[in-house]
């Protein structure tokens, strides 16, 4: 590890050392009694309750951090949270984040995998990997529990789950429109209005927002300088509904839409094609990502005459993402391909909460989840495919249904008023069924020299992948005093069982390539939540251990075909020990310090079997790091506020650190996947008038232009064989005028 990261590790932990603060300043310049932090609410154990009571190392962004940090998507708060990076990808439709260390390579076109990682929006589960990056829109706060979280977020939270909360229609009129430029020709216009229909018993809550940016890089070769580009639209519209006291209905429905020229990757200094120049591509086709993201839930929630809680969630998402990549990414007219995941989903939650004021209480429910998920490849071999002739494109699809039941409970035993003994557990009922298509060729050429396998018809897989597990969670929980909670827990995490993206399901089962069972951890952590100095400092800690089993990795059998072919299987252990700590302090009377700074080490006990791209030799990669598993995360945040004649000067200075690590395919550690340190440092600095509804912000993102690169490997397709990468995102700046009302 460099010298810069420990700096920047015991800076963090020593800058609130000087806490002496008197008084606070409220958003408007007045003077505010209020001289401790304020107490945040989460909902990570499906109750309200405060974050220095969760016994779970979570970290919480806010409405306030997320505007004052400028970040607009979950890529963009990685930077906020310490374990948690959002690793680059090949193209806008992935999502590549590694929580505490643990990552496993799920391609956006892969309709039978699942991430290890789950995406909850105001409790509707996010399904695919490429719904998970979207306009975080008007958001009260996003939670980020690290570990495993199966006994109440469920299947494929196996590192992590992310619960995204949204704000909600209120009784007071309100709103909010701001408009951004920057360089780039960014435009950023976005809005949202409170609207109480009916007082205290119907609200609405509407949101736009239209985003559009040019791009940072050039295809020398399509004349194109516009590759990176961005366009979106993002919307939600929120309903509630109070019919009396005790009930509460809420229906949202959102949608999203972006458009994006991918930087998918460029030849870098050692590949005989390069031209010595970052930012330059000269591939032939054009790489472009298509997404439309559209979800609608109904939320009820009634509190009986016992105290009891019932809550209802039902979400329906109706999601599809299209992305064309040249395979080779070389101007040579060799291989390209257009490829498209639609995937529709339902699903049902349904809980029963008791008081809490008693000793013994409990979160119980049911789950049931229905997703049909459609898969869509165009395959284009050109003029200079090196195999046997082949004219004119393939077309090939499958399907993927997916039905899963759960029940489950979690149950807090008061043993005393400073101790309590907490347990949960989950069971898990899925079945996954897959239909392969027959492929199609509009020229028999193709498909006879690409042997592709001839189906008769629409063919199922001879068996379907099942997973039926328990997930469960003990711990203890004591509390010192008012201001130390200490606790220690155990808890089990589930991924699914995962079909491979196949042509044959027949002949894949038979040579053991059709599916991988169930991926398993077992966590173990201890952690402190602590408040100091009358609660204007708070530093948290949690120290863990994580076992994996049956880790779903890809290997290559490199006989199966007129090619190499890439399946997932649980050919891989692996363990990652480590700890966060998390710090906020008031250190001033009108400065705030948020820090925090997460270790990891990752790596695979056992996992043989994955192809060298240089020599296409098998290797054995037990004992290597786990991909995008930085040693070290740091992130510093300063905020400042200060009076400035009748009115209020807001800045925010934000460092963020992520160590030396391997690129997302770089299990088997070769330089060729090495990505070095990075350091970004982002600052914003507004006024607004006292009393006065507008204000005015200017910015700047990775001010220091860091040109790092965040994506390697070693390509070796269809003779195009070289090192290729992608660098840090070249610094953005602009201006914000904001009106609020």
């Amino acid at each position: 590890m460099q010298r810069s990261a420990y700096a920047a590790a015991g800076a963090a932990l020593l800058l609130a050392s000087p806490v002496t603060s008197v008084t606070a300043f409220a958003e408007d310049g007045a003077r505010s009694d209020a001289i401790i932090l304020e107490e945040i609410l989460v909902t990570a154990t499906r109750r309200s309750e405060s974050v220095e009571d969760v016994p779970i190392s979570i970290s919480v962004v806010g409405a306030d951090d997320i505007a004052s940090s400028g970040s607009n998507n979950l890529r963009d708060l990685a930077s906020l949270i310490p374990n948690f990076v959002f690793g680059q990808g090949n193209n806008e439709a992935t999502s590549d984040i590694s929580i505490r260390g643990i990552y496993s390579h799920v391609a956006p076109g892969q309709v039978g995998f699942d991430q290890g990682f789950s995406v909850y929006v105001d409790g509707v589960y996010m399904g695919k990997q490429f719904a998970a990056n979207a306009e975080l829109g008007t958001t009260e706060r996003v939670e980020v529990l690290r570990g495993p979280q199966g006994t109440l977020f469920g299947k494929n939270t196996i590192s992590g789950a992310v619960n995204i909360i949204s704000k909600k229609p209120g009784n007071e009129l309100e709103g909010d429109f701001s408009v951004e430029a920057g360089n780039r020709s960014l435009v950023h216009v976005k809005g949202s209005v409170n609207l109480p229909l009916v007082e205290d018993r119907l609200a609405l809550r509407a949101s736009i927002g239209v985003r559009e940016v040019d791009g940072y890089l050039t295809n020398t070769f399509l004349d194109d300088d516009d590759v990176g580009n961005l366009e979106q639209t993002s919307g939600r519209v929120q309903l509630r509904f109070t019919p009396g006291e005790r009930t509460t209905v809420d229906v949202n429905s959102d949608f999203f839409s972006a458009d994006s020229v991918d930087y998918i990757f460029e030849y870098l200094p050692s590949h005989a094609a390069s031209d010595n120049r970052k930012f330059t591509k000269t591939n032939n086709y054009p790489d472009y990502t298509e997404r439309d993201l559209f979800g609608i839930s109904l939320t009820v929630e009634h509190v009986l005459a016992n105290g009891y809680t019932f809550t209802s969630i039902s979400g329906w998402r109706d999601d599809e993402v299209i992305f064309g990549a040249d395979i080779e990414g070389s101007p040579r007219d060799v291989f390209a391909g257009t490829f498209a995941v639609e995937p529709q989903q339902f699903t049902q939650e349904l809980r029963i909460a008791s008081p809490t004021d008693r000793a013994f209480d409990f979160v119980a429910g049911l789950y049931w989840f229905d997703q049909e998920a459609d898969s869509f490849d165009v395959l284009m071999p050109g003029s200079q495919f090196p195999f046997p002739p082949a004219a004119g494109s393939a077309h090939q699809s499958q399907t993927v249904e997916a039905q899963s039941m759960a029940a489950f409970v979690h149950a807090n035993f008061r043993l005393s008023d400073a101790w309590t003994l907490f347990a949960g557990a989950r069971y898990t009922d899925e079945t996954k069924e897959l239909v392969v298509n027959p492929i199609v060729c509009p020229n028999p050429i193709t498909c006879a020299a690409l042997r592709f396998p001839r189906l008769p018809g629409p063919t199922g897989a001879p068996v379907d992948v099942e997973t039926k597990d328990p997930t469960w969670s003990v711990g203890l929980r004591h509390h010192v005093d008012d201001d130390v909670m200490l606790y220690g827990t155990v808890t089990r995490g589930l991924k699914s069982g995962a079909f491979n993206k196949i042509q044959n399901p027949a002949g894949a089962l038979a040579a053991n390539l059709l599916i991988a069972e169930p991926e398993f951890v077992t966590n173990y952590e201890v952690g402190a939540k602590t408040s100091w100095l009358d609660r204007r400092l708070q530093l948290n800690v949690a120290v863990y251990y994580m076992d994996y089993e049956d880790l779903q990795v890809r290997t290559v059998c490199t006989v199966c075909g007129p090619f190499p072919v890439q399946r997932l299987s649980n050919a891989a252990a692996a363990t990652s020990k480590g700890f966060e700590v998390e710090l906020s302090a008031l250190a001033t009377d009108n400065l705030t310090i948020m820090a925090g700074v997460g270790f990891s080490d990752a790596t695979y006990d056992k996992f043989q079997g994955v192809q060298d791209n240089r020599t296409r030799m098998l290797v054995d990669a037990s004992g290597n790091d786990i991909p995008v598993a930085p040693d070290w995360t740091i992130n510093v945040a300063l905020q400042h506020r200060a009076r400035l004649g009748a009115g209020m000067v807001r800045s925010r200075l934000d460092y963020a650190y992520i160590d030396d690590r391997y690129a997302v395919t770089g299990v088997i550690n070769d330089p060729d996947y090495f990505l070095p340190s990075r350091s970004l440092v982002n600052a914003r600095i507004g006024y607004r008038p006292q009393g006065d509804n507008w204000g005015i912000a200017v910015w700047g993102r990775n001010l220091t232009d860091d040109d790092s690169l965040v994506y390697a490997a070693y390509r070796s397709a269809f003779g195009s064989a070289g090192h290729v990468g992608m660098y840090q995102q070249p610094r953005t700046y602009g201006v914000t005028l904001d009106y609020r009302f």
